[in-house]
């Protein structure tokens, strides 16, 4: 969604820049005294509303999902043609409930590996390609997101017992 918001916003500054200048072009009424004031005041209000959609569409049109390990969370991003990244949603480790791959939305033999925020139907797609190429991932990013919070499904390792263990072991005294 905010790739077309971006699309749109280029075309409409685009649009309004072009006709700020137009205004200056109209013959006629070049510089008459009565209308330079209300000429002024329309080109600077079309100039900056152009010039803020241009820099909002400079923004990224290249989504990234990005995996912080340290940070313990995702971060969706909009990467733009010279490689700065800003972010749009950060989601926290323990809101995904699960990554999986989705193969009912399989298109030319392409599935998706989607990830599942909490319980609910909303999912979030990391990548899109052949199912073998897609298992791997899916089971690193099983292991790196859903490996802090998932439940214990076997018993709490409690140790070892070693036969014939002395218990804490006390230097002898050397004579």
């Amino acid at each position: 969604m905010a790739v077309f918001l971006q699309w749109v916003a280029a075309i409409s500054g685009g649009l309004l820049v072009v006709a700020s200048l137009g205004f200056w072009a109209m013959p006629g009424s070049l510089f008459a005294p009565e209308l330079i004031s209300f000429k002024m005041a329309l080109v600077s209000l079309f100039g900056v509303f152009g010039v803020t959609l241009i820099w909002y569409a400079s923004h990224g049109t290249k989504y990234e999902i990005q995996v912080d390990l340290a940070k313990l969370e995702i971060r969706e991003v909009l990467r733009n043609n010279k490689g700065v990244a800003r972010i749009q949603n950060r989601i926290p480790f323990e809101k995904i409930g699960s990554v999986f791959i989705d193969r009912t939305q399989k298109e030319k033999g392409m599935v998706r590996l989607v990830m599942r925020l909490g319980n609910s139907a909303q999912v979030i797609e990391v990548a899109r390609d052949q199912e073998e190429n897609l298992t791997g991932l899916r089971d690193k990013m099983g292991r790196d997101l859903l490996g802090r919070n998932a439940p214990m499904r076997t018993k709490a390792n409690r140790g070892y017992i070693l036969e014939g263990a002395e218990g804490v072991i006390k230097p002898k005294a050397i004579a």
